[in-house]
């Protein structure tokens, strides 16, 4: 929502106390405090009107909508109109009745007496469905019956995107990590063989390079690679072209070592994977930085992560 449908939303309670403040903008926190206490101001509805919660109350025995609260319109786009004689199964995306369900106990008794918090995809006016954490409480009467039943909600939708970017990146890396051990392992048992061929009789090496490259075209490495951007540039789109535009004379193992460390690889980690160790891992560096045209005091991995 921009700042401009916010202005166009305000309600009653909003406009009258801007009024108030109109009549005198130089008010301090007492004289706006004694405004608040003196001024026939409703300010629940006040509160209500500006919360970035959606707050209604329902019937305890159907969940039928008795009450929305005015940033309800704002929120999910939807009036108390709208809502008249609706239920929230109405909106929850039907995956997501089940869940819903579980947080009823019956329907005399309304709902668990202790909140507890439901993440739910809920059908917005606007935007189609959307995610939204919220609670429901059952009001009680004196007699201990549920009368009404109140649920706040949030729109966590950008927190939800968030998290789920997140996992997505964690087991793509993951699965960069495993793909890469395994194409380095191809990579070593195809150079042992190599050098095994180089220890038989000439006459026989003819016939085993042959058989050789036919491994070498089984095994895909060059497959395994292509494999591996495809990947990598869910994760950092922009990363690849811009670093062998900017550095062209980077061979293809320079930057598959500079994408580990742009994963957030530890040297360890990165050392375990190019199966090296650690002190040629170190001289790596050292002629990457040259390429990179960095001091020596200057971090790789500060460059990398920041390109």
């Amino acid at each position: 929502m921009n700042r401009t449908n916010g202005i166009q939303n305000r309600g009653e309670e909003t406009e009258h106390l801007l009024k108030l403040l109109d009549e005198d903008k130089n008010l301090d926190g007492k004289a706006l405090g004694r405004l608040l206490a003196e001024q026939r101001l409703d300010k629940l509805k006040l509160i209500a009107e500006n919360t970035i919660d959606v707050i209604c109350l329902h019937h305890p025995a159907d969940g039928r909508y008795l009450y929305a609260s005015p940033s309800t319109e704002r929120i999910m786009g939807y009036t108390s109109e709208n809502l008249k004689e609706k239920v929230p199964f109405d909106f929850i995306h039907p995956d997501h009745h089940s869940i819903l369900l579980k947080n009823i106990s019956s329907s005399t008794e309304g709902l668990t007496s202790t909140p507890h918090k439901l993440e739910l995809k809920f059908k917005t006016k606007h935007n189609g469905y959307q995610w939204f954490e919220g609670y429901t409480k059952p009001i009680f009467d004196r007699k201990n019956k549920v009368v009404l039943v109140l649920s706040c909600t949030r729109n966590i939708q950008d927190r939800k995107i968030a998290e789920m970017e997140k996992r997505e990146r964690e087991v793509i890396q993951q699965n960069l990590l495993l793909s890469s051990i395994l194409l380095e392992k191809k990579k070593t048992i195809v150079q042992k063989i190599e050098k095994k061929i180089l220890e038989v009789e000439p006459n026989q090496r003819k016939e085993l390079r042959s058989v050789l490259s036919y491994i070498q075209e089984t095994l895909n490495l060059d497959e395994d690679w292509e494999d591996f951007l495809v990947h990598f540039k869910k994760i950092h789109p922009d990363f690849y072209e811009k670093i062998i535009n900017s550095y062209p004379d980077l061979s293809k193992k320079d930057i598959k070592h500079l994408a580990f460390i742009k994963l957030g690889m530890t040297s360890s980690e990165v050392a375990k994977t190019m199966i090296i160790k650690k002190e040629s891992l170190r001289v790596l560096r050292s002629r990457l930085k040259k390429k990179l045209k960095l001091q020596p005091s200057e971090s790789l991995t500060t460059f990398i992560q920041n390109f």
